[in-house]
C-alpha cells in the first residue's frame, strides 16, 4: 500500500468513526430528552423511576429477555448479561428491577432511598453525554485552526557556512597519516604484538572482501536486516519508510530486489548516485539545523547491506585486535610479584575478579568501545525518543550541525528472521564478557547494555563521571576531568583521511573507489528548484548511514588506540565524536590529551572549543577551584544543561541557559496554538523530555540535591510561561474558549488516548518518583566503606593471629616475608582496594562504586484493594505496571469516576485513535 493510499484510508476510517460517532449521540440525546421529559412529568415517584429504569434500556441498548408465558405484566423482561460492554450498568438496571419490585409491596422503602435511586439512574445518563460530549471534542480538536503553524525558512547563514565546508576540497597528507599509523601500530619497531595483531587484521580484511564477492549473497533475509536497520536509522521521509514496510511483507517484491541488488554487487566497479541526491534542513528542538538526504529507496537499502556488513566485520576486527596479548594496555595498576605474596600470605588467595578495576574494564568494553558500529546485523540497541537530544550549548555562534550517525538498529521482526546455522565469523561481533580479567562475575547487570539507546548510553556516562569523582577524590585526594568534541566531525571529516585510514587496514582499491564514490554524492538542495545545478560533496559523510559510522568510528578507533598507548591504559570512554577522559593521575590526563593534539593535527579534524575543558577537582574543599594544568584545554565542562562545578565536583543545572531555552519553547508553544494536539505534541517532547533529559537523569550518585534541583526548574519553567497560571489552567481555558466546554477534569488532559484522553505529559511524576529512592548524601557511602574496610582489616588480623589464613591455593606457599610474625600495616592491605576482590561483605569498594551508578526504579504510590480493582479493570487501555500512569490514575483518578463512572472517558473504539497515533508519531516541526 503506498504512502498516500494509507493515509487516505486512515483519513476514511476516521472520517467514518466521527459520522457513527455523531450519529450514535444524536440518537442517544433524542431518546435521553425524551425519557428525562416522560419522567419530568409523571408525578409519582415509583412510576418516575420504572420510566427512567425502561428508558435507560432502551438509550444503552441493554437488552431483556421475552416475558415468560403467563406473565401479564406490561414492560420488558429480565436483562441479559453480556449484551452490553458495560458490566455495572446490567447490573444496576438488574438489581434496580428486583428493588422496584420490593418498593412496589415493602412500604418501609422510604422516599429518601427512592431519592437516590432516581438521581443514580439519571447520573448515568448525564455521564453518558458527557462521554459523548468529550467524544465529539476529539474531532474539533482534530481539526487545527488554518493559521496554526508559522514556519520560517532555516537561515541562510548556517546553509552558507555548511556549504562552504562540504564543497570545498580540503586535503590531509596521506602519507604523514600513514606515518603516524605505522609508528602508533608498532612498525617502528616498539612493540612486535601490535605488528601481529596489525598483520592479522588486514588479513581479515583480505578475507572480508572474498566473501563481499560471493555471488548472489543478497536474499529475503539480508533484505530483511537491511531494511529494518533503514527503518530505524530515520534516513528516509515518512513516505519512503511506508513502502519500505510494504517490502517486508511482500516475499515476491524482496526476491525481485534481492535480484537487482545482486546484479549491482556484482558490477561493483560500475556504481554510481545516477541521479543528483536531494538534501534539505531541518530544525531540531535543540535549536540545531541538521542537513537529511532523501535518496532512492533501491540505493538505500543497497548502501544499507554494504555498510552494516562493513560496520559489523570492522566491530569485530577490533576487538580481536584489542584482545591480541600485549597489544591493549590495561588499565589496571602493576602488582609486583612480591607484593602478591605478601597479600597471600597474610590473606590468603587474592583474586582480580570481581573487583572495582575489572568493573571499570568491562563498563568500557561493553558499553563504549566502538559502541556505534553494530554487534550483528541484525541490529542492537534502541532509538532515542523525540526530544532525547543533547542541547547545543553555543555560546553565542549558530546552532548548526549534522546528524550523527545512528547504530542501526533492528525490530524484533528481524531477529526473528536470523538465521539458526553457525553464520559467518565476520558477522558476529561481541565483547568476550570473560577474556583477560575483565570479568566480573558476579555482575549481570550489563548483558543488555549494547540495548541502550544513545541517549541512555550518554545518561551512564555522566554517572560514571560523577561516581569517579566521589570515589577518586575520597581514596586519592583528586580527580582530573577532560571533556571535548570534536568540530562536526562527520560532515567534515577529511576524504583523504578516511581513504588513508582503510588504506593502513588493508582495503583493497577495488572497494576504496566505491567508497569514494559514495562519499562524493552529487547534492542538491531540495529548496533550490530544478534550475540549479547540483554540487559534489568533497569533504564528510552523509548522516544517518551505517557506511559513513563505519569510515568515523574506523578513524576514531585510531584515536582510542593513541590514547591508550600513550597514556597507561587510561580509558577514553567515547561516543562518536563526543569523548571523555579521568584520572586520579593529572600526569596521566595531560599524555592522553597530547595523545589528542596529535591526531587532531594529522587527521585534519578540529574540538569544539565550546565542549572542551578540564576541571581538577580535589579532596578537601577550599572553597577555590584549583586551577588544571597549563597543557590542559581550559574551559568548563559541560552536558546539557549540567556545568561541572570545580568547587564541590558536582554537576548543577545552569539556570542562565535554561532560560535561553524557556524563551524558544514560548515561542514553539506561541507557533502551534492553532491545534492543541501540535501544541500537546510540542509541550510533551520538549518540556517533558528534552528538559529532563538535559538535566541529567536522577541517579545516586547525583544524590537528592540534583533531583530537587530539578524539580525546582521545572516549576520556574511553568512560571516564565504561563505566569500566574500553569499548564492544565492554560488548556482548559483554550479548550473552553475554543470550543466551549466548561469545567474540563484534568484527568481528561493527562489521561492517554486509549481511556479517551489527551496524554499531557506531567514532568513532575516521573522526577518524584524516585526522589526518595536515591541517597540523599552520596559521598558519605565512601565514609562508611572506610568504616567497613577498617572494620575487614581488624577481622583479617583476627584471623591471621589465630592462624586461620588458608593457603593452600596461593601462588607460593612457601614463601614467608621477613616480617611474617606480625599482620602487615593497614596502609598494605589497602593499597590495592581497586585491584583485588574484597575480602569480606564489610569495606566492599565494588558495591559502594555499583551502588553510585544505579538510577534506582520509580517508587509506586500505595494502594487500596478497591484502588488496584480500578487500576487492573483499565490495564488493557494504559499501563498501569508503567509507574508514571499509575501515579497519573491515582492522583486524577477520584474525579474522573465520579465525572465519567470509572477512568474510561469514552470508547476508544469511537475515537480516530489511529489518526492521532499517527499524528503523534510523526516528527515535530520546530520553527527556526
Amino acid at each position: 500500500m503506498s504512502s498516500s493510499v494509507f493515509s487516505e484510508t486512515l483519513q476514511e476510517i476516521t472520517t467514518t468513526k466521527l459520522s457513527e460517532l455523531s450519529r450514535r449521540r444524536t440518537i442517544f440525546e433524542d431518546q435521553k430528552a425524551s425519557v428525562v421529559a416522560a419522567s419530568q412529568a409523571q408525578p409519582d415517584q415509583k412510576l418516575r423511576l420504572a420510566i427512567l429504569s425502561d428508558g435507560l434500556k432502551q438509550c444503552f441498548a441493554v437488552k431483556t429477555a421475552k416475558r415468560k408465558r403467563g406473565d401479564r405484566r406490561g414492560g420488558p423482561g429480565s436483562i441479559i448479561r453480556g449484551s452490553t460492554d458495560d458490566p455495572s450498568l446490567e447490573i444496576l438496571l438488574k438489581n434496580f428491577d428486583r428493588f422496584s419490585e420490593q418498593a412496589r409491596y415493602d412500604p418501609s422503602i422510604s422516599a429518601r432511598i427512592m431519592d437516590d435511586w432516581e438521581i443514580t439512574l439519571k447520573k448515568r445518563l448525564d455521564v453518558q453525554s458527557l462521554k459523548y460530549q468529550y467524544a465529539a471534542l476529539y474531532e474539533t480538536i482534530e481539526s487545527p485552526v488554518k493559521t496554526s503553524e508559522t514556519q520560517t525558512q532555516p537561515r541562510d547563514s548556517s546553509r552558507a557556512e555548511w556549504e562552504e565546508l562540504v564543497f570545498a576540497d580540503f586535503k590531509t597528507d596521506e602519507t604523514k597519516i600513514s606515518s603516524y599509523l605505522g609508528n602508533l601500530f608498532g612498525k617502528n619497531g616498539t612493540n612486535d604484538q601490535a605488528i601481529k595483531a596489525l598483520e592479522k587484521l588486514r588479513k581479515d580484511v583480505e578475507a572480508f572482501e572474498i566473501s563481499m564477492s560471493v555471488p548472489g549473497q543478497i536474499n529475503n533475509v539480508n533484505l530483511k536486516w537491511a531494511i529494518n536497520g533503514l527503518l530505524s536509522a530515520g534516513l528516509l521521509s515518512e513516505e519512503k519508510n511506508t513502502v519500505l514496510r510494504d517490502f517486508l511483507s511482500s516475499t515476491v517484491i524482496l526476491t525481485e530486489v534481492a535480484d537487482v541488488l545482486n546484479m549491482r554487487m556484482s558490477s561493483l566497479h560500475t556504481w554510481s548516485w545516477e541521479t543528483d541526491v536531494p538534501i534539505e534542513q531541518r530544525r531540531h528542538v535543540t535549536g540545531a539545523f541538521h542537513m537529511y538526504i532523501d535518496e532512492d529507496l533501491l540505493q538505500a537499502i543497497f548502501l544499507q547491506y554494504i555498510g552494516v556488513k562493513w560496520s559489523v566485520f570492522f566491530k569485530n576486527a577490533f576487538i580481536s585486535f584489542s584482545k591480541h596479548e600485549d597489544v591493549w594496555t590495561s588499565l589496571r595498576q602493576p602488582v609486583s610479584s612480591t607484593d602478591l605474596k605478601r597479600r597471600e600470605y597474610f590473606l590468603g588467595k587474592q583474586s582480580k575478579k570481581p573487583s572495582v578495576q575489572a568493573k571499570r574494564q568491562k563498563l568500557y568494553k561493553s558499553r563504549f568501545f566502538m559502541s556505534q558500529l553494530p554487534s550483528d546485523l541484525y541490529g542492537s540497541g534502541t532509538a532515542n525518543a523525540q526530544g532525547e537530544e543533547e542541547v547545543v550549548h553555543v555560546g553565542g555562534r549558530t546552532m548548526q550541525t549534522a546528524r550523527a550517525p545512528r547504530r542501526q538498529l533492528a525490530s524484533k521482526a528481524a531477529r526473528k528472521s536470523a538465521p539458526s546455522a553457525n553464520f559467518n565469523r565476520y558477522m558476529s561481533a561481541e565483547v568476550d564478557e570473560d577474556c583477560s580479567d575483565e570479568s566480573d562475575d558476579d555482575d549481570t547487570e550489563d548483558e543488555d547494555a549494547t540495548s541502550q539507546s544513545p541517549m541512555a548510553t550518554k545518561q551512564f556516562l555522566l554517572h560514571l563521571v560523577a561516581s569517579e569523582i566521589i570515589v577518586n577524590t575520597k581514596l586519592h585526594g583528586e580527580i582530573t576531568v577532560t571533556r571535548s568534541e570534536f568540530e562536526s566531525f562527520l560532515p567534515w571529516l577529511p576524504h583523504s583521511t578516511i581513504y588513508a585510514v582503510l588504506n593502513f587496514f588493508g582495503v583493497s582499491e577495488k572497494w576504496l573507489i566505491f567508497f569514494r564514490k559514495f562519499l562524493e554524492a552529487p547534492l542538491k538542495f531540495v529548496s533550490d528548484g530544478p534550475g540549479v545545478s547540483s554540487k559534489i560533496r568533497k569533504r564528510g559523510c552523509p548522516g544517518a548511514h551505517a557506511l559513513s559510522s563505519m569510515f568515523s568510528e574506523t578513524v576514531l578507533f585510531c584515536l582510542d588506540y593513541s590514547v591508550n598507548q600513550n597514556a597507561d591504559g587510561l580509558q577514553l570512554f567515547r561516543m562518536h565524536d563526543d569523548f571523555w577522559m579521568w584520572s586520579p593521575s593529572q600526569e596521566k590526563v595531560v599524555r592522553a590529551w597530547k595523545a589528542v593534539e596529535a591526531f587532531r593535527a594529522v587527521m585534519g579534524v578540529s574540538l569544539n572549543e565550546t565542549k572542551t575543558g578540564t576541571v581538577r577537582v580535589l579532596g578537601e574543599d577550599t572553597g577555590v577551584a584549583p586551577s588544571p594544568d597549563a597543557a590542559l584545554p581550559a574551559g568548563e565542562i559541560r552536558w546539557g544543561f549540567l556545568l561541572l562545578d570545580p568547587v564541590t565536583g558536582r554537576f548543577v543545572i545552569d539556570q542562565d541557559m535554561v532560560d535561553k531555552h524557556i524563551e524558544d519553547l514560548k515561542s514553539q508553544l506561541d507557533n502551534k496554538k492553532g491545534s492543541v494536539f501540535s501544541w500537546i505534541q510540542a509541550w510533551n517532547t520538549y518540556a517533558g523530555t528534552f528538559f529532563k533529559t538535559n538535566f541529567g537523569r536522577p541517579a545516586n550518585c547525583f544524590g537528592r540535591g540534583h533531583v530537587d534541583m530539578m524539580l525546582s526548574t521545572m516549576t520556574r519553567i511553568q512560571t516564565r510561561i504561563f505566569s500566574d497560571s500553569n499548564v492544565v489552567e492554560f488548556l482548559k481555558s483554550t479548550l473552553e474558549e475554543r470550543f466551549g466546554i466548561k469545567d474540563i477534569p484534568d484527568g481528561y488532559l493527562y489521561f492517554p488516548t486509549g481511556l479517551g484522553g489527551l496524554e499531557l505529559q506531567n514532568p513532575f511524576i516521573g522526577t518524584l518518583q524516585v526522589r526518595d529512592a536515591v541517597f540523599e548524601q552520596p559521598a558519605t557511602v565512601i565514609d562508611d566503606f572506610i568504616d567497613g574496610e577498617r572494620m575487614a582489616y581488624n577481622a583479617a588480623k583476627k584471623a591471621f593471629d589465630n592462624s586461620e589464613v588458608q593457603r593452600h591455593s596461593i601462588g607460593d606457599p612457601n614463601f614467608v616475608p621477613h616480617d611474617g610474625d606480625t599482620f602487615f600495616s593497614f596502609e598494605e592491605f589497602s593499597r590495592y582496594r581497586e585491584e583485588f576482590r574484597s575480602p569480606s561483605a564489610d569495606g566492599n569498594l565494588l558495591s559502594v562504586f555499583k551502588d553510585l551508578l544505579k538510577q534506582p526504579s520509580p517508587e509506586f504510590l500505595d494502594a487500596t484493594p478497591e484502588e488496584m480493582m480500578l487500576l487492573n479493570k483499565y490495564a488493557a487501555n494504559a499501563s498501569m505496571s508503567d509507574g508514571y500512569m499509575r501515579w497519573v490514575a491515582q492522583l486524577y483518578g477520584p474525579e474522573m469516576v465520579d465525572r465519567f463512572g470509572g477512568l474510561k472517558i469514552v470508547d476508544a473504539g469511537l475515537l480516530p485513535i489511529g489518526m492521532v497515533n499517527l499524528f503523534r508519531s510523526g516528527r515535530v516541526q520546530w520553527k527556526g
